[in-house]
This record gives structure tokens, sequence and C-alpha cells, in this order.
């Protein structure tokens, strides 16, 4: 069970001319801050992202999106985006008009196809709502996981838990990206959710003791 923390980024949705739980964390790591003045490259990007996470990262295509992934202790898989930054979801940080982006991550007791599909779903959840749709803490997706022997199958979004209550971040000439980690939830944690909103779905996770890195835990 892992606990659920608010938004670390004041952010506001860019005005648009259309309508628009408590486990130990899974690893344990010092996140860089970075600063570039042009935007990021691939390279820059795999670079930052491999010092973020504390296991070597492999960086594959996996249904044309490249990931990194990563084994972790307690036979725990990691996944997470490399350009998902491109993707404007409408945030802005509300100081400065900084547009706010992010890279997806998750971490799960499960293996890496099951990781990287969710992952990749979540991802193509937020293009296909183009801006509609805003990547950040609190926001849930149904229905975006269905395989064989898991049994979460909707996604909740909160801020990363890997270090510690900080989001590693880095800076660029208009632009913040961030990590916004995915946990899944099963049909019942979801219409829980749903219906009494995430701050008393965060109460019932840590009341209930439930295990968030379980893919396949009863509900």
């Amino acid at each position: 069970m892992t606990a659920i923390s608010a938004s670390p980024q004041p952010c506001r949705r860019r005005k648009r001319s259309r309508p628009r739980w408590t486990a130990s964390p899974p690893a344990s790591c010092s996140p860089p801050w970075r600063s570039w003045g042009p935007k990021i490259n691939a390279d820059e990007s795999a670079l930052w992202l491999s010092e973020l996470i504390p296991a070597p990262l492999e960086f594959r295509y996996v249904d044309k999106r490249r990931l990194g992934l990563a084994s972790l202790a307690d036979a725990q898989s990691l996944a997470l985006t490399t350009t998902f930054n491109t993707t404007d979801t409408g945030l802005q940080n509300q100081d400065d008009g900084t547009d706010v982006r992010c890279e997806l991550l998750t971490v799960a007791r499960t293996g890496q196809p099951e990781v990287a599909a969710a992952i990749n779903a979540a991802a193509d959840t937020f293009e296909k709502a183009d801006g509609l749709l805003p990547a950040q803490p609190g926001v849930m997706l149904p229905s975006i996981l269905d395989v064989p022997d898991i049994t979460v199958h909707h996604g909740l979004f909160i801020a990363p838990y890997l270090w510690g209550g900080q989001t590693p971040q880095f800076r660029e000439e208009g632009r913040l990206t961030l990590i916004l980690q995915l946990v899944m939830l099963t049909d019942s944690e979801y219409a829980f959710g749903v219906e009494e909103g995430v701050g008393k779905l965060q109460g019932a996770v840590a009341e209930q003791g439930i295990d968030l890195l379980d893919w396949s835990r009863e509900g």
C-alpha cells in the first residue's frame, strides 16, 4: 500500500478556444534536477531518466512507443515513457505560465510486459484526449488494462513516491517536465474512487492495507 500524495506542482488548465495508498516505496533514490536551455532531445531525456531510477534502464520500443524498462528488488518491474513530454495536456505553471509536461511511470510486482502495457495504454488515452484530459495527480482512467491473471483494470495518477515525496523535474526553455506515477485499481477500488472521491479512496487504501504493487489482488 502506498500513500497518495498531493500534486507537488501548482498548475492551471490553459484556456482553449474549444471545450475542452502504506507500503514502503519499491526503491529509494535521489532525484537529480536538470535544466537545459533548448528543448531536451531523446539522448538527454534518456540520461536524465537513467539517473533517476535505482536500476539499469533498458530503452526499447513497445507498440511503437519508446519506453524505459527496469527490474527492481522484490520481483518488481518498472516502466516509464521517455518522450511523452512532447504531449500537451493543457497544463501550465500557475506562477509563471510555463507549460507543464510529464513522463509517466508505473511500478508493480508483475512482469515487464504488463507494466509496459499499462503505461502505453495510459499515454494513448491522454494523447487521444487531445488536451482535454490533464495529466496530473488525481486523474483516473477507466478500463485501460485487460490482461489475463491481472485484476487491476483502471488507472489513477499520483505524485511519485519513489523519491520520498519529491518530484523529479527538468526545466527547458518554456517547459517544465515532471514525473507522474500511475497506480492501478481493481473494479471495486475504482468504483469507490468515482463515488466517494480520490481523497476517501486514499483513506480506504491506508485503513485496509491494500498493496497497490500487487496487480493480482482481490477486488
